[in-house]
C-alpha cells in the first residue's frame, strides 16, 4: 500500500494504515543531507531514518528506527514520543542531516535546525524514510534539483557522491 511517483519522489499513502517508503540505498559513512516537502497531512507524517530490518507498515519510530513526527516529537525503536521540535505541516520543507562518521542525526525546519535528535547511530547502513497515514503525502529531494535550504558539509544522496566501485564495470 502507499503510492509512489514522480520517479518514486513523491509518497502517499491515502488509508488509514502507517505505511513507509525508504532511498533506493543506505549509507553508513559520510555526511549525508535530503529534504523532505510535506504535501498533505491525513493523520500523521515522520520521516527519519531506519535500518534493512524496519518495517514497511508500522510508523517509523519503530523498531530499528529514528523518526521526527509533524507533531515535534522525536521517536525510535518503539519508545515514547518525546518532545523535540517545532511541529510541521503541510508545505513545510524538513531537511534530515546523517553524519554517520560521527553517528548523529539532526532535523531542519524550512532551514531551522531543531537540534540533534539522535546519536550513537553506528549500527548502519541506514536508509532514509518517510511514514505516511490517512491522506499523508511526501516529496523527496535528494538533490537532483537545488535545496530549499542547503546545508554546508553535508552531501546529497546521489550516486555521484558514492565512492567508486573497487571492480570497475567489465
Amino acid at each position: 500500500a502507499g503510492t509512489l511517483a514522480n520517479g518514486n519522489l513523491d509518497f502517499s499513502q491515502a488509508s488509514s494504515a502507517f505505511r513507509n517508503v525508504r532511498s533506493t540505498f543506505a549509507v553508513s559513512s559520510g555526511k549525508w543531507y535530503w529534504e523532505g516537502t510535506v504535501g498533505a497531512i491525513g493523520g500523521a507524517a515522520y520521516i527519519g531514518l531506519g535500518t534493512s530490518a524496519a518495517s514497511l507498515t508500522v510508523n517509523l519510530g519503530a523498531s530499528n528506527t529514528f523518526a521526527y513526527v509533524n507533531d515535534g516529537n522525536k521517536q525510535s525503536n518503539n519508545t515514547a514520543g518525546v518532545s523535540y521540535g517545532a511541529s510541521y505541516t503541510t508545505g513545510d520543507v524538513i531537511g534530515v542531516a546523517f553524519d554517520a562518521d560521527n553517528g548523529t542525526l539532526t532535523f531542519y525546519k524550512n532551514g531551522s535546525t531543531q537540534g540533534q535528535a539522535y546519536s550513537g547511530l553506528t549500527s548502519g547502513p541506514y536508509f532514509f524514510m518517510v511514514t505516511g497515514y490517512g491522506g499523508t503525502t511526501w516529496n523527496a529531494n535528494f538533490g537532483a534539483r537545488a535545496f530549499a535550504h542547503p546545508l554546508a558539509g553535508f552531501n546529497s544522496l546521489c550516486t555521484s557522491n558514492l565512492p567508486e566501485p573497487s571492480i570497475p564495470v567489465p
